[in-house]
């Protein structure tokens, strides 16, 4: 008979009024890599209850072979699933995201597909992406195993057993670039003959 023990650490980070929650942190292998996830809005998990969300970005990172799970929101208010508190000025959550991504060996854009339309989300979405160029390298939204699905929430059924493809913010962002639209060939010489 072989007996296996395992700590669960838990952390979590919430504003002095408790109203907004920031990270919520789960490591139980130290030596192994740090996945942060951000989402949409948190909801009341913290130390011990685990909500299916949670339950599933712990499963989901533990089969990919992660040991850490930082989880992150676009917005903090807790419960807050319909944005109705939603605020874009949220500078303490922004610096928890950025700091968190640093800090990750793979960071999980998965605030999901369901509130698209929606222009506060829209807004945040840019203003978190935009602060993740630094690391766009390590940025990953949740497909299926053909890599279809993309940028889906974990409680999405589509990706219930979760594969990571490799998110560009240029993706979901306008790149601030513009790009230079070539010359039409017709129109350079005839620039030349002039």
């Amino acid at each position: 008979m072989n007996t296996i023990t395992t700590t669960l650490t838990t952390s979590a980070l919430f504003s002095d009024n408790g109203l907004n929650r920031y990270l919520l942190a789960k490591t139980w292998d130290e030596e192994k890599p740090t996945l942060a996830i951000i989402m949409l809005s948190p909801s009341e998990a913290s130390a011990v209850a685990l909500d299916n969300t949670t339950m599933l970005v712990l499963n989901n990172a533990a089969r990919l072979g992660y040991g850490t799970v930082e989880i992150l929101n676009l917005f903090s208010r807790v419960n807050d699933f319909s944005l109705q508190y939603a605020g874009m000025e949220d500078a303490e959550n922004l610096e928890v995201i950025v700091s968190a991504a640093q800090k990750a060996d793979v960071v999980v854009y998965a605030a999901g597909v369901g509130k698209a339309a929606n222009k506060k989300f829209q807004e945040r979405q840019r203003q978190v992406l935009e602060a993740l160029r630094p690391v766009e390298k390590k940025l990953h939204c949740l497909s299926d195993a053909d890599g279809n699905s993309r940028l889906q929430h974990p409680l999405s059924p589509a990706v219930r057993t979760w594969y990571l493809s490799k998110l560009e913010i240029a993706e979901l962002v306008d790149d601030p670039k513009p790009k230079e639209e070539p010359q039409k060939k017709g129109k350079a010489k005839k620039e030349q003959a002039s």
